[in-house]
């Protein structure tokens, strides 16, 4: 079906106009944290490192689980461990008997920045989030939630609908 224009639009107009505002506001938001990490002067990969990192507790992690949990290389990780500690916000140590693996864990000052830094996305996410019209916001959300995950949260319960099932039908 053509538009004015000439433009193809057919019945899943609704559900790419849905997935492509939810895209751009998901962009947005991630632009805006972003500017936020910087201003603490860190990346979003060194922010994720360190919120892994103090996640794990006293007990820390080995230093190929924080690349598997990043997704990033682990000669990358080691790179940005080596940073971390040499900012005083992670510290390591060495395995027993192994000596190879090595386990990170942040510090207080790691922990500090990691609050700052939360702390500022959350006042640059708020910013953004006064312009939103909470009802439109919440409905858009929760027809979000159905079109990636199939959570229907219409009848105050979650039903996860199956996709396949829905993909196969049309």
């Amino acid at each position: 079906m053509a538009g004015p224009a000439g433009f193809y639009q057919d019945e899943s107009y609704g559900d790419i106009r849905l997935a492509a505002t939810f895209r751009r506001g998901f962009r947005q938001a991630m632009v805006i944290m972003n500017r936020a990490l910087a201003s603490n002067e860190l990346s979003p990969l060194q922010y994720h490192l360190l919120l892994e990192a103090g996640a794990a507790g006293e007990d820390g992690l080995v230093q190929g689980e924080l690349a598997e949990l990043l997704q990033t290389p682990e000669a990358r990780v080691s790179l940005l461990v080596h940073e971390m500690v040499e900012r005083g916000f992670l510290e390591t140590t060495r395995g027993a008997p192994d000596r190879r693996t090595v386990r990170v864990g942040i510090t207080s000052r790691g922990c500090a920045v990691v609050h700052d830094a939360l702390l500022a996305q959350r006042t640059a996410l708020a910013e953004m989030a006064r312009e939103f019209d909470l009802p439109i916001a919440a409905d858009m959300l929760r027809r979000a939630l159905n079109l990636y995950l199939g959570f229907d949260l219409s009848g105050g319960g979650i039903v996860i609908e199956d996709q396949a099932a829905t993909n196969q039908s049309r």
